[in-house]
């Protein structure tokens, strides 16, 4: 036997073998989508790439309100679907179904992003500090998006000229920059080498973590993900950026308590400072810059260019969002806006709203690692060292919850309202808003910290847009396909959308 021949083996038998083991664990009953033999369930798993959101509805028309398995390369995941399943998934603690355990597992964090990953208290400095100084933060915020446009955008523009911009690229560099005016504050966020690492970092460590996780035996990951990061160097890279910045911010505040700058860093030292824990190193602290911006700009910017797509494949909706940012927005001085302007434009938020609800991230959502045996309130019971996720795409496609759930409405949840009871009636249909018909923000314990910081970031680059240009696709009326891999989805990654300065008739 030739050494292509032994390695070839030795993989086939690593795969079916870790397979099998999954699958027969999972099974158990259990109804699983596709085949169950050994050999047919790893072929299974590979058309689910190319198959995967199809594969994924069709097994939740057909197994109706029961819990089912669905094969993924290296895995079988238990997935839920109904609202009571959600609601219990949601609910349960994080010492039996782990979110945590979930992630670090399945993108392989602690390999690719290292074993600084662990720490995790920035999370609540997201849920506190950051959302109570969003609207302190805007004008600076506000600031820093309109010098993107200007550098990115207004620089290539020719008169009143369509000029073509590759969305994901020009759009992953402005939300990076803009949303690092919070984070590390200038001139930091304009740095370009500080730019290319943030906004590069969750799309790499996310493709090496699926691949670690699927091809790579236990036994290798570590020396693989050493060999990873000394190539890539992502944690080095930032904190040579980033210490200086790091170190002043621990001075300003050692020296003066009064009117410190607010920002990320500030916040996380405030945050050892209140616990009375010992002071973050500036690894740490850098590693935390990291992962605040791997939950903050991935999802963000595929969330925005598919909203951009649409908008662009559909002009008449730019009419009604431009009336109603026009209403309620200063167009020549956006330093004068407000969050509570930005919170009233209704028509703006549900057209991000159905963006979210229509062209997920991931038909799979909310993964959990069952750390102990969990038993769900029908009484079906998933065993400890499997996976539980949520059939998102499914869910909010749900005929009985959306009227022709496949058609994108973008004013879908526009509820009218008066005045007085905007903030009270409208409040469930808000983006930001969770459900277990609409998840996209996650749910129970595990609600997203960052999301109105998301949301309000979104809210002023569209209203921003609409108020300042005109857009279109290439093809009038021809919006670019998502691109699909298995259960992950992004906007279209090569299209372009045209702009030009907005023309007043």
């Amino acid at each position: 036997m030739n050494t292509l021949s032994l390695f070839v083996l030795l993989v086939s038998i690593f795969l079916v073998t870790k397979l099998y083991d999954r699958g027969c664990q999972a099974q158990r009953g259990l109804p699983s989508n596709g085949f169950s033999s050994v050999f047919s369930s790893y072929i299974n798993g590979i058309l689910d790439c190319v198959d995967g959101r199809d594969a994924i509805r069709r097994a939740c028309s057909k197994y109706g309100n029961e819990l089912f398995t669905f094969c993924q390369l290296g895995n079988w995941v238990v997935l839920v679907h109904t609202p009571h399943h959600l609601r219990d998934l949601c609910n349960a603690s994080e010492d039996i179904l782990s979110m945590e355990g979930a992630a670090a597992e399945l993108l392989q964090l602690g390999n690719t992003v290292g074993p600084e990953f662990g720490e995790t208290y920035h999370i609540p400095v997201i849920r506190t500090s950051m959302n109570l100084h969003m609207a302190q933060l805007l004008p600076s915020i506000l600031n820093e998006m309109e010098c993107c446009f200007k550098r990115y955008v207004d620089t290539r523009l020719v008169g009143g000229e369509w000029t073509p911009f590759k969305a994901l690229d020009t759009l992953s560099r402005m939300m990076c920059q803009t949303s690092n005016r919070a984070f590390v504050g200038l001139p930091l966020c304009r740095n370009e080498e500080y730019i290319d690492v943030t906004s590069r970092f969750a799309s790499q460590v996310l493709f090496a973590g699926s691949i670690m996780k699927m091809l790579v035996p236990r036994m290798l990951r570590k020396p693989i993900g050493l060999i990873y990061r000394s190539i890539y160097r992502h944690h080095r890279r930032i904190l040579k950026l980033a210490k200086p910045i790091i170190e002043e911010r621990k001075k300003e505040r050692h020296f003066s308590k009064e009117h410190p700058t607010e920002d990320m860093i500030g916040w996380l030292l405030d945050a050892a400072s209140d616990s009375d824990e010992f002071e973050p190193s500036a690894e740490s602290l850098a590693m935390r810059l990291l992962n605040v911006n791997f939950v903050a700009l991935h999802t963000t910017t595929k969330i925005f260019v598919h909203a951009l797509y649409h908008l662009a494949a559909n002009p008449q909706y730019i009419l009604e969002l431009r009336q109603e940012a026009e209403q309620l927005l200063d167009k020549d001085h956006p330093d004068r806006w407000s969050k509570e302007a930005l919170g009233r434009c209704v028509k703006l938020d549900s057209f991000f709203k159905e963006t979210l609800r229509v062209n997920v991230i991931s038909a799979l959502t909310l993964p959990r690692l069952a750390v102990k045996d969990f038993r769900f309130s029908d009484g079906t019971q998933v065993s400890a060292g499997h996976y539980v996720a949520c059939a998102s795409e499914a869910v909010q496609r749900d005929s009985k919850v959306y009227p022709s759930p496949d058609e994108f409405r973008p004013f879908r949840f526009v509820v009218p309202t008066s005045e007085e009871e905007h903030s009270l009636q409208g409040w469930p249909n808000r983006m930001t808003s969770t459900s277990e018909t609409f998840p996209a923000f996650g749910g129970g314990r595990h609600l997203c910290p960052g999301r109105f910081f998301a949301a309000m970031v979104m809210k002023m680059f569209m209203a921003y847009l609409v108020l300042n240009y005109d857009v279109k696709m290439p093809r009038d009326g021809v919006r670019p396909a998502d691109e699909w891999l298995g259960p992950l989805c992004s906007p279209a990654t090569r299209a372009h959308v045209l702009f030009r300065k907005r023309q007043v008739l």
